[in-house]
This record gives structure tokens, C-alpha cells and sequence, in this order.
């Protein structure tokens, strides 16, 4: 579904961010993207959503080369949703405002039909669809902005720190529900976080980012478990137990 091969990025005349990345994932699984803050987890996705165009390598979707199509026309044309880190809500606006507004561009029928089925899958909302989105808490803007992302019917949602300024118990349900997404819609997800493990507890699969390079890849679940994994990058201390690393180091 996705491919990113060989990218370098960066901004403006600085030096390159991203120094050759190497990435893949499917429909039906959720790959997450880790790392130390400045290692280009953020940028790696702007390039994958068309905010930021890569100087060197290929981003693909289906296939197909998009590394200079812009954010607006992967959303329309390449069936893409995004969802920001921050400012990922309109306060002013209501809920079921907040949720068309991802859907413009679809017919009118075709948009009210996806809001009916989203006001069925997240009963919460459905409940303040007129309330405005300053009055939710964060859990609920959260998942505010993946309906609003959903509301056009992706194959590809992408997430920036979904997780960003939640409290723990907020964490645990809005990464309950991007399991939920991909469970009942078998689409692909690619996540950047911060939190690694609420975010290695729900993946698929993860790569972990060195100073714009792929430093580790591999299954999430060999990961989360791996000592050498815990001890370097999830700032835990080794367990007991000795085993040999099952991690991919690149």
C-alpha cells in the first residue's frame, strides 16, 4: 500500500533530515514510527502525506509514484486521511460541523451516508453533535479528528502523535480505537509516536529512527519484548531474563 524508498528530506537550504529511509506497510496492519525527538519521525510522515517533498528516493502509494503529489489532492484522489498533532479540531465549530468538513468533497448523498455509519460507530459524539468542539475533553477531540479523517472512507490514515497530551486513561482509549479502525476496516495506518509502548501495544510493526536513518525494524510485539530494544530506546531497564536480540538492526 505504502512504500517510501531512499527518501531524503529536509527543509528550506538546512541539511537533509531524512538521509535515505526505507519503509512499507500494508493494508490491515498498523506500522508505527518511533524514536528521540529531531530524528525525522515527523517529517518522515509529512513526506508520506505531501506536506513535505522529498530530494531524493520515491514515496508510493498502490504503486504508484506520489513523492510530488500535494496533501489535498492524496486525500482526494489517493484516499488518504491525516490527522495532525496539534490544532486538529476547529473549537468553534460543532462536532458534526467538525466531521464534514473532512468530507467536502464527496457528493451529498455519499457524505451523509458515512456521517450516519461514524455517528453509530462513536456513540459519544453522537451524543454532542451540536456541543462545540471546545467543549470535549481531549480524548474526545482526539477522536473528534479520526472521524473527521474517516468521514471520506480512506485506505491510508496517517497519524501524528495521536497520543499527544492525553492523560493515561485517554491515551488507553484512543489507541483502543485506531485498533478498532484497523480490526473492522483493514486499513493501513501509519503512526508516529512518542509514546512506545501504548504505541508497540497496538502496531503491527514499528521502525525506529536514529538521526534520519532506520536504526531498528521489525515486528512490534519482538520489539516491545526485546531487552536490548527496552534498555536503548523505551528507557527501561533490561528484564532477568536473557535472550538474544530479535529485533532487525539496519
Amino acid at each position: 500500500m505504502i512504500r517510501v524508498n531512499k527518501v531524503r528530506a529536509g527543509y528550506g537550504d538546512g541539511p537533509d533530515i531524512l538521509q535515505g529511509i526505507d519503509l512499507t506497510a500494508s493494508g490491515g496492519e498498523i506500522v508505527t514510527i518511533l524514536g528521540p525527538n529531531g530524528c525525522g519521525k515527523s517529517t518522515l510522515l509529512k513526506c508520506i502525506a505531501g506536506f513535505v517533498r522529498p530530494r531524493g528516493g520515491a514515496v508510493e502509494m498502490e504503486g504508484r509514484d506520489v513523492s510530488a503529489v500535494p496533501v489535498h489532492e492524496k486525500v482526494k484522489n489517493h484516499r488518504m486521511g491525516f490527522v495532525p498533532q496539534t490544532d486538529n479540531v476547529f473549537s468553534t465549530l460543532t462536532v458534526a460541523d467538525n466531521i464534514l468538513l473532512g468530507a467536502r468533497h464527496l457528493p451529498v448523498a455519499e457524505r451523509n451516508e458515512r456521517y450516519a455509519e461514524l455517528m453509530a460507530q462513536y456513540p459519544s459524539l453522537a451524543s454532542k453533535q451540536e456541543r462545540k468542539a471546545s467543549a470535549l475533553s481531549g480524548g474526545e477531540r482526539q477522536i473528534l479528528s479520526l472521524a473527521r479523517a474517516l468521514i471520506s472512507n480512506p485506505k491510508v490514515l496517517l497519524l501524528d502523535e495521536p497520543s499527544a497530551g492525553l492523560s493515561p486513561l485517554m491515551m488507553h482509549e484512543v489507541f483502543a480505537a485506531i485498533a478498532e479502525i484497523r480490526d473492522r476496516t483493514g486499513m493501513c495506518i501509519v503512526m508516529v509516536e512518542q509514546n512506545a509502548f501504548e504505541a508497540l501495544g497496538v502496531a503491527d510493526r514499528a521502525y525506529v529512527l536514529s538521526l534520519g536513518k532506520v536504526a531498528i525494524e521489525g515486528r512490534a510485539a519482538d520489539l516491545l519484548a526485546d531487552p536490548a530494544m527496552r534498555h536503548l530506546y523505551l528507557g527501561g531497564e533490561p528484564p532477568a531474563a536473557e535472550g538474544k536480540p530479535r529485533f532487525a538492526a539496519v
